[in-house]
């Protein structure tokens, strides 16, 4: 059987084939587009969208999680200030308040933040980092103070220590008010040039003012915060704050007090003149008032403040031991109750008081207010 010609067959029409020439013919001539998907101009317009949002976003978030780990670097730093102060201050209590003592107890306690060690020559390595590092912090010693010395001063003292320099008493705290040597010395603090009592000038005060070095910071947080400290504390009347964040340093302060265990020899300490209140000595006046302590003992661990007795709930209507119900004398609820008031005589039934008659008493009038 004879095959039909391509152009008859059933398969594909003559006008169908036609149709895909021509449509093709003018295609390869340019005069008619090619099919194209059609897109909605919404969507046209939110193209690159995602590559604006995300050069935004990720900076953003990136500096957040880096500041994060910034302050907590921060709070690592102040913790190991804390520490070095305590070991500083506690070499000061049994060194006469020596600022060498001091201070070389401070760059010791300080090695672990600076590399610490497994062996003697890296605890070597790192102790030197710190002596270098920490020789621009600032050491102050509060207390004593210079009138401190100028009201407690100790000549007799100063001669067994072979010293020069003015020296306070430390023995015998709780019994004596001057120097032994000195009977007539200015110890009242309300009156004498420090403000203090003997014993409250051998209080050993430091004030420690170190900064972070920029080797110890977050790259670009680090720069950020100082930049910031000195945008928005322009006004800071230390210089000593000033220059470290000049530096790139992060200013950390502690404070630390601990009892003297070794009389304080005078050496540049610093002039807060007293009394207290700058100067002006004021009476603070009466404490605020409080509720009345329990009348049980306090060692009872369930002891707690004895309410007020309400006569109208208590089952006993308040009344002590051997008081009747109704007795004017003692029971509480009768000051306070018409009927029995009118029964005792003590009213007419208009609520007025009996002429003549003396109120109970201790009772309030039945026309005011309980």
């Amino acid at each position: 059987m004879r095959r039909l010609p391509a152009y008859l067959s059933l398969s594909t029409s003559p006008l169908s084939r036609l149709r895909a020439r021509v449509g093709a013919g003018a295609c390869r001539a340019g005069r008619i587009a090619p099919h194209r998907p059609n897109v909605h101009p919404h969507h046209a317009s939110q193209r690159g969208a995602t590559l604006v949002e995300f050069v935004v976003a990720v900076p953003t978030v990136l500096f957040l999680l880096l500041a994060l780990i910034q302050y907590g670097l921060l709070y690592h730093a102040k913790s190991q200030l804390n520490y070095a102060a305590f070991e500083a201050a506690r070499a000061g209590t049994v060194q006469n308040a020596d600022p060498g003592a001091i201070r070389t107890a401070f760059a010791r306690a300080m090695t672990g933040y600076y590399g610490g060690g497994t062996s003697t020559a890296e605890l070597a390595k790192s102790h030197a980092r710190a002596v270098t590092d920490t020789a621009g912090a600032r050491i102050e010693i509060l207390s004593p103070t210079k009138e401190s010395f100028d009201d407690y001063h100790s000549p007799a003292l100063a001669k067994k220590l072979k010293t020069g320099a003015r020296v306070l008493p430390n023995a015998n705290l709780a019994f004596i008010t001057c120097p032994s040597d000195v009977p007539g010395c200015k110890h009242d603090p309300r009156s004498n040039a420090s403000g203090q009592t003997l014993a409250d000038a051998n209080l050993l005060k430091l004030r420690i003012t170190w900064g972070i070095p920029p080797n110890k910071q977050i790259p670009l947080v680090g720069r950020f915060m100082t930049w910031a400290l000195g945008e928005m504390n322009k006004a800071d009347a230390d210089a000593f704050r000033q220059g470290l964040v000049k530096a790139g340093r992060i200013p950390v302060v502690t404070h630390l007090v601990m009892r003297m265990q070794s009389p304080a020899i005078e050496a540049g300490n610093a002039s807060l003149p007293g009394p207290g209140n700058e100067g002006t000595p004021a009476d603070p006046g009466p404490p605020p008032k409080s509720e009345p302590l329990p009348e049980c003992p306090l060692s009872d661990p369930m002891c707690t403040a004895k309410p007020v007795c309400d006569p109208a709930s208590d089952p006993d209507g308040c009344r002590p031991p051997g008081c009747e119900q109704g007795d004017a004398s003692c029971d509480p609820g009768c000051g306070k109750n018409y009927c029995c008031l009118l029964e005792k005589g003590f009213i007419h039934a208009d609520g007025s008081p009996v002429s003549g008659e003396p109120a109970p008493s201790g009772l309030p009038s039945i026309n005011e207010r309980p």
